[in-house]
């Protein structure tokens, strides 16, 4: 079973993530209003394996969260949610996530979403970091 964090400052958008989330058989689901109180989660001992993190939010937008994820728990990998039409399109959307993979970013998701769509971009960044992960263990091994 997999650990998800949601970090999201709007909290009917939470809840009616939460809801999709257990719709689709994903049960270990925190919750967070925004940077501050996600790291705050991370910091503890909750291993999480996948952050759903909004773009825009306050005190902090999601690109400085995100660096500073990298310092608590890093390896973690997020889904960007964001409602800006621009990265409506996917080929405006690849290039703007291209500097942020850096950052753990592994795909964006644009709001408004259908279950269907959340639950592509989830076994997206799912494998997505499984697959890092597994790269990441090869390297490490001696010869």
């Amino acid at each position: 079973m997999i650990n998800i964090l949601i970090v999201e400052d709007t909290a009917t958008f939470r809840a009616i993530l939460r809801h999709q989330l257990v719709g689709i058989g994903y049960t270990n689901i925190w919750m967070a209003a925004d940077g501050v109180e996600a790291l705050a989660l991370l910091g503890g001992e909750t291993r999480f394996d996948l952050i759903l993190c909004d773009w825009h939010m306050h005190p902090m937008d999601g690109l400085e969260f995100c660096s500073k994820v990298q310092s608590v728990r890093s390896g973690v990998p997020v889904l960007f949610m964001t409602a800006d039409p621009k990265l409506a399109d996917p080929e405006r959307r690849a290039r703007m996530l291209e500097p942020a993979k850096s950052l753990g970013i592994v795909d964006v998701l644009a709001k408004p979403f259908n279950i269907d769509e959340l639950r592509t971009a989830l076994e997206r960044s799912v494998a997505t970091a499984t697959s890092a992960a597994t790269s990441a263990a090869k390297t490490a091994r001696p010869s």
